[in-house]
């Protein structure tokens, strides 16, 4: 699954704004996201909305693949199933999936009733 890096993005929006020689002020300015939007980017702890991004993108000159990584938490019971070497390995990684998935939903249960 594809995300949008937060890491990259303050990297470059930094980057981009510094060799513009801009100010977080003028960027906002120029891409109508306030200041304190601009440095909560760069500091990696914010996303923006996508018209901001797309105000990011056009006014610093990059492209939404660079802010793009693959996501590396693939599911490790995907990955299990895919590495297992014969049907009953298979069939008792489904079995542990499911118990665990049942055990997960008896505690959102529990924690809802108050039990």
């Amino acid at each position: 699954m594809k995300t949008i890096s937060t890491e990259k993005l303050g990297l470059i929006v930094k980057e981009k704004r510094e060799e513009a020689k801009m100010t977080k002020e003028a960027l906002g300015l120029k891409t109508q996201i306030n200041r304190n939007i601009i440095a909560k980017i760069e500091d990696k702890k914010h996303i923006p909305s996508i018209p901001q991004l797309n105000a990011l993108m056009k006014e610093l000159k990059f492209q939404f693949e660079d802010i793009i990584e693959e996501d590396a938490s693939t599911d490790v019971f995907v990955a299990m199933m895919g590495e297992a070497a014969t049907e009953k390995e298979k069939e008792g990684f489904e079995k542990m999936i499911a118990r665990m998935l049942c055990i997960s939903k008896y505690k959102k249960l529990r924690k809802a009733y108050k039990i």
